[in-house]
């Protein structure tokens, strides 16, 4: 009994760790986040951007899954966007009668609030038809390519009657080689690496790396190969042993020059 308990407990703990344990930004590389890791670069370069946060015992947990507010407050960054206005946003745009931010599931005292504040504000996400947000929910890939794609003002398509409405995101992603390969089903639940690998691409134009394409046809991913740099080598400039003699019509006309010259004294 007592070995079940302390096992409910300690599950209790994980699911509110994963949902609001302290981060904070590392000076030093990530302890489980080694160099040949698949996403080092990825995290690596965020991480001295001050983009990614570490846990306190100096690891990133690279395969954990993300949560809505986790993403959020991931996205909220001034190396990603301008988030000049943020300050004090939920006290300037909610009634200090309420005590809920936007959605009837985020509460003002919450960690993550015054993040869905300035996303709601920027436009950046929409929540759920029945007024909710959901910031505990695990967030999927097409939930994140729409944020993504408003975060980077990617240029989306036309939204076309009767089509998926992830559709032009995904494909803006599809088309930028921004979909990691991992990345497999469309409703497939992000990882913190997976968050981190989309946005480093986008900020570095990583197209030369394999990605996942969109087929609208069957509404599935595929892998696609990644686009390889055209190195042109440029040509050597053509060095000639020619000596360019003068032409005897000039030899001439130097001379007349000289003889004329001579008579003029």
């Amino acid at each position: 009994m007592r070995s079940l308990l302390l096992t409910i407990i300690g599950l209790l703990g994980f699911t509110g760790s994963a949902f609001a344990q302290n981060t904070t930004f590392s000076l030093q590389p990530f302890t489980d986040v080694a160099v040949n890791n698949p996403n080092y670069e990825a995290i690596e370069y965020l991480r001295t951007q001050n983009v990614v946060k570490g846990y306190l015992d100096g690891t990133f947990k690279p395969n954990m899954i993300i949560n809505r507010a986790e993403f959020v407050e991931f996205i909220i960054n001034p190396f990603i966007l301008d988030t000049n206005g943020m300050g004090n946003c939920v006290s300037a745009n909610t009634p200090s009668s309420t005590t809920k931010v936007f959605f009837s599931d985020v509460s003002k005292g919450a960690w993550y609030a015054e993040n869905v504040c300035f996303a709601k504000i920027k436009k950046l996400i929409d929540g759920y038809p029945d007024g909710t947000f959901h910031p505990a929910d695990s967030i999927n890939f097409v939930e994140a390519a729409k944020i993504i794609s408003n975060v980077f003002t990617l240029s989306i398509g036309a939204y076309q009657t009767g089509e998926f409405w992830y559709r032009p995101y995904v494909q803006s992603l599809s088309d930028l080689h921004a979909i990691p390969a991992n990345i497999r089903r469309l409703n497939q639940t992000l990882s913190r690496a997976d968050m981190a690998q989309i946005v480093y691409r986008l900020k570095v134009d990583a197209t030369e790396k394999i990605s996942m394409g969109f087929n609208q046809s069957n509404n599935s991913l595929y892998q696609r190969n990644p686009i390889t740099p055209v190195v042109s080598t440029p040509k050597s400039p053509v060095v000639s042993n020619t000596y360019n003699r003068p032409s005897r019509r000039s030899i001439v006309a130097e001379a007349e020059s000289r003889n004329s010259a001579r008579i003029s004294r």
